[in-house]
């Protein structure tokens, strides 16, 4: 098994259908070749975990860099792991629109996702590179 971490920057025209676009092809092309992970978009950024065979991962990475959707994409760790992390392909999103940017909501799926990467068995380099950026991004100290 084979685990890469990355961080990327969306482009600010990016909307809630290409996200749900890039979700569903993900889910599709992803599972036809075994490659599972955590995608988190939030504050108009990246934060990805992708495991599976080596050769698919390096090449999903390499597709991934070309996308014009980001920039400034930075691999944040790659590796060998004994298993995978992520049995199912996830993604955390939430949309800051006016009706729930004062109701807390936004509060609560960051706390979420700071509770999500403390229960995390933290057993490689790669998923612990992915949650400190998960961390980092919430705070604002990623950009």
């Amino acid at each position: 098994m084979y685990q890469l971490s990355y961080f990327s920057k969306a482009t600010q025209d990016i909307s809630e259908e290409v996200i749900s676009g890039i979700l569903e092809k993900s889910r599709e092309r992803n599972k036809a070749k075994g490659v599972t992970g955590c995608l988190v978009f939030h504050k108009f950024s990246f934060v990805q975990i992708i495991e599976g065979d080596k050769n698919h991962i390096q090449s999903l990475f390499e597709e991934i860099r070309q996308d014009k959707r980001h920039h400034d994409v930075r691999l944040l760790w790659e590796g060998k792991n004994i298993g995978r992390n992520f049995g199912d392909w996830n993604m955390a999103y939430f949309t800051e629109s006016n009706e729930r940017s004062g109701s807390g909501e936004l509060k609560n799926f960051e706390r979420n996702l700071f509770l999500l990467s403390e229960l995390s068995e933290g057993t490689t380099a790669a998923l612990n590179m992915f949650w400190i950026s998960v961390g980092k991004l919430i705070s604002g100290e990623m950009n």
